[in-house]
Parts: C-alpha cells; sequence; structure tokens
C-alpha cells in the first residue's frame, strides 16, 4: 500500500459535495437527489453502508450553488409528501 495521496481526477473549475442519507430516508430521498443531481452533477458515487448512504457529487463550483438551492426545494417538497 502506497503512502502517496490519492490523485483527484476533479477538474480545478469542480467541486465534490458529499451528502449523508440516513437508511430511515431511503429509497424516496434517494431518488429525489438523483433527480436534482441529473441537472446539474457532472458524475456522482455512492458508498451503500448499512445506516446509510454517502453520496458525492461533482459539479462545475459555477453551478454548486443552484445544486444547493435545488437540493433544499426537493427537501422541502419530499418532507411535503410524507
Amino acid at each position: 500500500m502506497s503512502d502517496s495521496p490519492v490523485q483527484s481526477t476533479t477538474p480545478d473549475d469542480h467541486t465534490v459535495v458529499a451528502l449523508t442519507i440516513e437508511a430511515a430516508l431511503l429509497p424516496g430521498w434517494f431518488d429525489a437527489v438523483q433527480k436534482v443531481a441529473a441537472r446539474f452533477v457532472r458524475r456522482m458515487a455512492v458508498v451503500e453502508k448499512p445506516d446509510e448512504w454517502i453520496v458525492h457529487c461533482e459539479l462545475p463550483v459555477v453551478k454548486a450553488e443552484a445544486f444547493r438551492d435545488a437540493l433544499q426545494e426537493a427537501w422541502t417538497a419530499y418532507n411535503a409528501d410524507a
């Protein structure tokens, strides 16, 4: 195993937003996150753990605020339906 850091393939003008989704919110909230991500995200990775999923979304820095706003709107709608 190497001690050197892992090289990132994320372009300099992109950022990675990490979200944690508790198991109690699956799969509904994850589905909502995917719909939002489809509009903004370059690529997405999911780590599935027993109690939560960790979602990494890579997107252009210029879209980060709009992405967060869209997630907030989706969260409000998700809670209204619950």
